[in-house]
C-alpha cells in the first residue's frame, strides 16, 4: 500500500505548555561611573557593571545601549556621522578574564551596516540614526524628502536626539544566540560581567558643513545599557544543571573580532599586508581602506545632501584608490585559490561578489550593492571593502582556518590601478571562542568553536 502524504495544516500540532514560573523583565542598567555627560574631552569612557542575578540568563537578542546624544556648535554647521558612531573601542571582562577587546569599532559597525538591507536601514533612520539610505532612495534637488529630513534631523541633533545602538558584541551582542548565564558568573562577587565603552574623538562622529573651519564636537546624556533577564525556578535550574553543567563547566560558544592595521603611502600601487591573528577557528577576514586624514581630521562636506563622511572607504571604481588584483595566503594555502582581478575601467563587482560568496551571502540584498545618487553602486564610491570567508560550508561545524599553530601570518597581497592618497588599511578578523564556566563562576577561554 502506498503512503499518503497529508498537508501539515489538516492537523494543529499540540502546544508544549512552558513553565509559568520562568519570568523575563526588562533592566536598564546604569553607568557604574555615573556623569550626567559624557564626551571626548571630559568622561571619555563609560563602565556598565552586569550583576550576577541569581538563577538568571541574559538574552542577548534582547540587549542594545540607549542614549541621547547633542551635537556642540550651531546647529546648521554640522550633523552627526550616519550612524552615530561614538564607540572607538569596546572591551568585556567576565571577572579578571578579558574575553573581548574590539578596536575601531565604529569602522567595523560601518562595515557590518554595509550587509545590511537596504529596507533595513531605511526603517530604522530615526532608531540609529543613519540617514544614507534615506538620502540615496529621495534625493531629488531642492525640496525633496531627503533634504527635509536631514534639516529636521541637523536641528534635533542640535537640541539632543535619542538614538539605540545594538551591540556587536560576540558575547551579549546581537548575534548571540544563546542565554548568556549570569547567575552563574559570580566568581568575582556580585558583578558578572563589566562592559566599558571609550569614546571616538569629535572628528570621527560630527560632518562640518562646506565652508566651516570650527571644531564641532558631542556630548552624550542619559547612556543606559538595556537587558532582558530571563529568571529560572529551582526546578528549572536543576534540569538546566542535568543537562549543560557536564564536567564541571558551562561552555558558551561566541564569535569576536580583531582589529590589525596598516599604513599605505600615496601612490604606493602594491601592498603586502601581514595579518599576525593567532587563531585556531578564524571564519572570515574583512578588509577596509580609509584615507589618512579622514582617521584624524573632520570631514567637510555639504550635510544637508552629501553622503561624504570619515568613513568614506576606498577601493571602488570611483573612490580615486582603485583595486586591480588581490588574494589571500596563509602557508601554501590560497584564498580564492586564484588571485581576484578586475579590469580597469570595467568596476570592481568581481570582488565583491567573491566577498559574498565566500561569506555565503551571495543571494542576499546588502545595501553595499545598492545604487548611489549618482547611479554607481554604493561599493564602487565609498562603501567598498574586501571580505574573505574561510568557512566551508555555513554551519557550526569546526572548518575555518586554524592559523593558531602555523607559525606564518595570513598574508593580503593587493594591487591598485590607482593610489592618490595615504590610505590606512584595517583588517578585522573574527574568529570563534568558547566562554567556560565553571561551577564556582571561574571563567577560561577556549579557542575554536568547541
Amino acid at each position: 500500500m502506498s503512503a499518503v502524504a497529508l498537508p501539515r495544516n489538516l492537523v494543529a500540532p499540540i502546544k508544549v505548555m512552558g513553565d509559568d514560573r520562568v519570568k523575563s523583565s526588562s533592566v536598564k542598567i546604569l553607568p557604574a561611573n555615573a556623569n550626567s555627560t559624557y564626551s571626548p574631552t571630559s568622561g571619555n569612557r563609560i563602565v556598565f557593571n552586569i550583576p550576577a542575578y541569581a538563577k538568571a540568563f541574559i538574552n542577548p537578542q534582547r540587549t542594545y545601549l540607549s542614549f541621547n546624544i547633542k551635537k556642540t556648535g550651531t546647529a546648521a554647521d554640522s550633523r552627526l556621522v550616519d550612524g552615530v558612531p561614538w564607540v572607538d573601542r569596546i572591551t568585556l571582562k567576565c571577572g579578571t578574564v578579558m574575553v573581548e577587546d574590539i578596536q575601531n569599532y565604529a569602522l567595523l559597525e560601518r562595515m557590518e551596516s554595509l550587509y545590511e538591507t537596504e529596507d533595513h536601514n531605511l526603517s530604522r533612520a530615526w532608531i540609529e540614526g543613519d540617514y544614507s539610505s534615506v538620502l540615496r532612495k529621495y534625493t531629488g534637488g531642492s525640496g525633496a524628502m531627503a533634504e527635509t529630513i536631514l534639516d529636521k534631523a541637523i536641528t534635533e541633533q542640535a537640541a539632543g536626539r535619542a538614538y539605540t545602538k545594538p551591540l556587536l558584541s560576540g558575547v551579549i551582542g546581537k548575534n548571540q544566540q544563546f542565554y548568556v548565564p549570569v547567575g552563574m558568573l559570580n566568581a568575582s562577587g556580585s558583578q558578572a560581567i563589566q562592559l566599558e565603552i571609550f569614546l571616538a574623538s569629535n572628528d570621527q562622529v560630527v560632518t562640518r558643513n562646506t565652508g566651516i573651519t570650527a571644531s564641532p564636537g558631542y556630548e552624550l546624556s542619559e547612556v543606559a545599557l538595556n537587558i532582558c533577564v530571563t529568571e529560572l525556578p529551582e526546578r528549572a535550574m536543576k534540569a538546566f544543571n542535568s543537562a549543560v553543567l557536564s564536567g564541571g563547566s558551562v561552555k558558551l560558544p561566541y564569535k569576536t573580532t580583531r582589529c590589525f592595521q596598516q599604513h599605505v603611502p600615496s601612490g604606493q600601487t602594491h601592498i603586502d599586508f601581514n595579518i599576525v591573528e593567532n587563531s585556531f577557528d578564524a571564519e572570515k577576514v574583512m578588509v577596509a581602506m580609509r584615507p589618512q586624514s579622514k582617521v584624524s581630521q573632520y570631514t567637510t562636506a555639504d550635510v544637508n545632501g552629501a553622503t561624504d563622511d570619515c568613513f568614506a572607504l576606498r577601493g571602488g571604481e570611483n573612490s580615486g584608490s582603485v583595486i586591480s588584483k588581490y588574494q589571500f595566503r596563509y602557508g601554501t594555502e590560497q584564498f580564492p585559490p586564484a588571485p581576484v582581478e578586475v579590469r580597469d575601467n570595467a568596476g570592481t563587482t568581481p570582488a565583491i561578489l567573491q566577498g559574498l560568496a565566500s561569506c555565503d551571502m551571495l543571494h542576499q540584498s546588502p545595501r553595499l550593492c545598492a545604487i548611489d545618487i549618482d547611479g554607481a553602486p554604493v561599493f564602487e564610491n565609498k562603501g567598498f571593502f574586501i571580505a574573505q570567508g574561510f568557512k566551508t560550508s555555513d554551519d557550526p561545524i569546526l572548518n575555518g582556518l586554524r592559523t593558531a599553530t602555523g607559525g606564518a601570518p595570513l598574508e593580503l597581497k593587493l594591487d591598485f590601478s590607482a593610489q592618490n592618497t595615504d590610505l590606512s588599511m584595517f583588517a578585522f578578523v573574527r574568529s570563534n571562542y568558547v566562554m567556560n564556566i565553571g561551577s564556582t563562576g571561574s571563567v577560561t577561554m577556549t579557542e575554536g568553536s568547541h
